[in-house]
């Protein structure tokens, strides 16, 4: 056998061994995935114990297990109380889009403050469901090492803590949406919600993470962006919002942005008028802004 051609034969050894090596990773992920089976028993962290579950009679809604969690100044539970909400959805008054950003590079958290106007927003934030020995991190949140939870909580849970222990920069600004679309925003993530109570689901960084899984219960058209930078990266989906005229578009996004910063250093998360106050924060400081048309 000739030189040139065992030195054929032993690059194409070598280029099936490379596909070899790269290809197996690959199929050990696939197979652990196929083997993997998404389940709601426990155990859980403290806070994420409790699934919401909800009853909508008419215009009555009943939320079981909404949560009110309180942290201390290290940002670790502190008091834990779940409980039975009573709301009327025509009394939804507004949303509001808050995005809670945890890194320059844009990683950020995202959620909806629904105001029924009785002063106790619900909110309802989309998470990583997690385990005990489990702590977030968004590399193993895309091997669906978590389940997907809706949890519904009060502001002073999920805004508070982000503001006012863990030193988040934290946007708060309200949706533009007329009251048939609100309310179908609100019950078509209460269905959500029921139906991870049946039917489990994993977590995924990438394609079912707290900001994609908003935009499906909204009129953006999430399944187009699942690769934009801006879904990956939540710090900046408030563009994608503004784009689709989800913000009000009487000013532009930077005004916008700057007017929605809450500044925790005016108030406490232990306000009772915690709801209020970070209504004002952005409610005043637009009304001092030129409105922009964009």
């Amino acid at each position: 056998m000739s030189s040139n051609l065992l030195d054929v034969l032993k690059k194409q050894q070598l280029r099936w061994k490379i596909l070899a090596a790269l290809l197996l990773p690959i199929l050990l992920l696939n197979l652990y995935y196929l083997t993997q089976t998404p389940t709601n028993d426990g155990p859980w962290l403290p806070q994420y114990e409790q699934l919401a579950t909800i009853d909508v009679t008419g215009n009555e809604v009943e939320i079981k297990n909404f949560r009110r969690a309180r942290y201390d100044q290290n940002g670790q539970i502190s008091g834990l109380d779940y409980s039975t909400r009573r709301v009327n959805l025509s009394q939804l008054q507004s949303i509001w889009y808050g995005v809670s950003v945890f890194s320059d590079i844009g990683l950020a958290h995202t959620f909806l403050s629904f105001d029924f106007a009785d002063n106790d927003p619900v909110v309802i934030s989309v998470e990583a469901r997690q385990r005990p020995d489990q702590s977030y991190d968004p590399i193993a949140g895309a091997l669906d090492n978590y389940h997907l939870i809706y949890v519904f909580a009060d502001e002073r849970d999920i805004i508070g803590v982000r503001t006012h222990k863990r030193n988040e920069l934290v946007r708060f600004m309200p949706i533009e949406a007329d009251e048939p679309r609100m309310q179908r925003m609100f019950l078509d993530m209460v269905a959500r919600a029921n139906a991870l109570a049946v039917q489990p689901e994993f977590y995924n960084t990438f394609t079912s993470n707290c900001t994609n899984n908003i935009m499906q219960q909204t009129d953006i058209p999430a399944w187009q962006s699942y690769l934009d930078p801006r879904i990956l990266l939540p710090g900046y989906s408030d563009s994608i919002a503004y784009v689709y005229g989800v913000l009000d578009d009487n000013y532009t996004l930077a005004q916008i942005r700057a007017a929605a910063t809450i500044r925790p250093q005016h108030f406490s998360d232990a306000d009772p008028e915690f709801y209020r106050l970070i209504r004002d924060n952005y409610l005043q400081a637009i009304s001092q802004t030129p409105a922009t048309s964009r």
